[in-house]
């Protein structure tokens, strides 16, 4: 295996719930500083740093739980306990470079709500993190006495055991997305009953949905059970009337505001891959509770198409709804019939009436075939710019907005679209000044006044590079198809070959890395996501596109 090697600041480092029990409310989760080999724990309320000096090894892998150089050693054991070997003392130390204080024999730090011990013997050590002192400096003997290459051992069989890389130049970057897809996995918490995914352990920890259903896909190539679960983990979170939050916590505290209709698409794909029955069994009733929740919620001027929840207090964030946080389409003080709501509403219900074919009941395929096929026309009818050649958004007053996004790509995605009118889009895609950029396709056309390098508002995200891949190869467009997927694989390696992380977003030109691009507003010059969250370092929802998209390379 040609595992990653490159050593940087936004690496996450934690333990797995495919590896055991971990904790969703108390996590021990860090990330790595500059400097190998650092690490910073974060629990939210303080911070505790792990130092190594091994500024001039060789750096042997860095992986979400395991961290190798020629003199040292550091590997996740369990839920609380750290575990390493290093010729370099390791140091512990607090916010503001605060000391750990010597306790016994052990260096002890109080952080925020959390207590760490850091027992050294010889060249082997372990550090623990717990709500209690005692509790922290007894787990620490336990980890001292671990056997840390046996250890070290399972970390390493997992990846052996997954399907090897397709392609050898891009093995250090396909271990990095499935290091990733391991570490941001819970293990079965209160709320869920079953294991559940989560975007980025920190600066974020909760549950998203539509973030779940694109990590559920991966999963599906290579662990259909665990994609079962990150789907129906978000499902039993529904409420009586269909509503699914956009975000959920173990502790059943959830959000106002729901996220695009992916949810059929994603249990369908999985089920391809795990031909699981009794899965679709229980997803559909839930998934078409919430596709009708939809219908009767987000379609208040009743004309048949489908709309987000607006915010208009927000400064730049609109709709947050959507997705699509601040896009310029948003940027507007009236409600829209909304391409992408409407889009995503007519391809789940295509994936319905096919999970509801495969289940035997042909009335309710029916249903949601005609469903589709109505809300279609109107897409067609009411939401396609003839001058522009392109699908936007409608206010409500009945104004096209004109605003091309790579929302406007979606009808391709969901087979709607006529022959011709593929043609246009497509045409509008390939444009080098709008949208056929170095990386494509940026979330707004490059010649729009609006762009530039804030989330939505310009950087390329990778879900929508997917779903636009998918639509051209509907519509016979192989060679473009093929052209956005290697685009895409080189853009993403030059960047991890530069910093060694998987990012949130990317810059069309490939000239930035992300984290020094705007994220609702300016970064500061060295990235730290407790000053100003930047564009998330070991962001899932990435890995697993990048893995999709290196499956079909």
């Amino acid at each position: 295996m040609n595992l990653p090697d490159h050593y940087g600041y936004g690496t996450l480092f934690g333990f797995s719930g495919i590896d055991g029990e971990n904790s969703h409310d108390e996590d021990f989760i860090g990330m790595t500083m500059p400097g190998p080999v650092t690490v910073r724990f974060d629990d939210r309320t303080g911070t505790a740093t792990l130092h190594l000096d091994a500024e001039n090894d060789k750096i042997e892998f860095v992986l979400s739980d395991a961290i190798r150089t020629e003199r040292s050693l550091l590997v996740f054991a369990d839920k609380n306990t750290v575990i390493g070997q290093s010729t370099a003392r390791p140091e512990l130390f607090g916010d503001n470079h605060a000391a750990a204080k010597p306790f016994g024999g052990v260096e002890v730090l109080h952080s925020g709500h959390s207590w760490y011990a850091l027992r050294i013997e010889g060249e082997r050590f372990a550090l623990c993190r717990t709500m209690t002192r005692r509790e922290a400096l007894r787990l620490a003997q336990i980890g001292l006495e671990m056997d840390i290459e046996a250890l070290l051992e399972r970390k390493l069989a997992y990846y052996r055991e997954l399907p090897p890389c397709p392609d050898p130049d891009l093995e250090k970057l396909y271990y990095k997305i499935l290091s990733i897809s391991k570490v941001n996995v819970y293990s079965p918490q209160n709320g869920f009953g079953c294991r559940s995914t989560t975007p980025d352990r920190l600066p974020h920890r909760h549950v998203w949905l539509w973030d779940s259903m694109f990590h559920a896909i991966a999963f599906a190539q290579y662990k259909p059970p665990l994609a079962e679960e990150s789907i129906l983990a978000v499902l039993r979170c529904q409420r009586k009337d269909g509503f699914i939050p956009h975000m959920m916590e173990s502790s059943r505290k959830v959000s106002k505001i729901t996220q695009p209709q992916v949810i059929a698409w994603a249990a369908l794909e999985v089920y391809r891959r795990s031909g699981s029955l009794s899965f679709l069994r229980e997803a559909a009733p839930a998934i078409s509770g919430y596709l009708n929740w939809f219908l009767k919620n987000r379609d208040r001027n009743h004309n048949g198409l489908l709309e987000w929840k607006m915010d208009f207090l927000q400064e730049t964030c609109h709709c947050d709804e959507s997705g699509m946080d601040n896009s310029p389409r948003f940027d507007v003080t009236e409600m829209l019939d909304a391409i992408d709501s409407s889009t995503f509403m007519v391809h789940d219900c295509r994936c319905m009436a096919e999970i509801y074919e495969i289940l035997g009941d042909t009335t309710s395929a029916e249903k949601y075939r005609n469903l589709a096929d109505s809300i279609a026309e109107r897409i067609n009818e009411f939401l396609w710019d003839e001058e522009k050649g392109i699908y936007c958004d409608r206010t409500f007053s009945g104004k096209l907005t004109g605003v091309m996004t790579c929302a406007s790509f979606l009808p391709l995605f969901a087979g709607i679209c006529t022959e011709e009118r593929a043609v246009r889009l497509v045409s509008v895609l390939t444009d080098p000044d709008r949208f056929w950029s170095e990386m494509p396709v940026p979330s707004i056309s490059l010649d729009d006044p609006a762009y530039g390098s804030d989330m939505w508002r310009g950087p390329v995200w990778l879900n929508y590079n997917y779903m636009i891949m998918q639509g051209l190869r509907k519509y016979g467009y192989t060679a473009e198809a093929e052209e956005l997927c290697r685009r895409t694989l080189t853009a993403v390696r030059k960047v991890f070959d530069e910093t060694g992380s998987v990012f949130e977003f990317y810059d069309p030109e490939v000239k930035t890395i992300p984290w020094s691009m705007r994220r609702k507003g300016t970064q500061p010059p060295v990235p730290d996501y407790r000053i100003k969250m930047h564009a998330i370092t070991d962001y899932h929802w990435s890995a697993a596109f990048i893995l999709l998209f290196i499956l079909d390379h």
